[in-house]
């Protein structure tokens, strides 16, 4: 839930646009390490997993569906080329951001 979060809070506040690291598309394990120098010239982390999100075992799923879902959100009510975000509250104790960006 918290990297669900994340990702929205990021999308709704972050600017006029939405980018998703390679990588993270749905939380991936690995982390991505070209050929160089450094690591021998390993192909080794050059690769991306796409079939973890097709293992109904594992949760990668639910980030790629949840990730879906705001994005279509966002093409519904359209807030990222609108004006910026106004933050109506936020309080640490509580773990609450209250903010609004266009017709949301």
């Amino acid at each position: 839930s918290l990297h669900k979060m994340i990702r929205m809070i990021t999308c709704a506040l972050g600017g006029e646009g939405y980018l998703n690291f390679m990588g993270n598309e749905f939380g991936h394990p690995e982390w991505i390490d070209f050929p160089r120098e450094g690591n021998n010239s390993s192909y080794h982390y050059a690769r991306r997993q796409w079939n973890l999100v097709q293992d109904p075992l594992l949760r990668y799923q639910h980030l790629k569906n949840w990730d879906k879902a705001m994005l279509e959100l966002e093409a519904n009510h359209p807030w990222l080329n609108t004006q910026q975000a106004y933050v109506l509250t936020k309080d640490d104790t509580d773990k609450l951001i209250i903010f609004e960006r266009g017709d949301l």
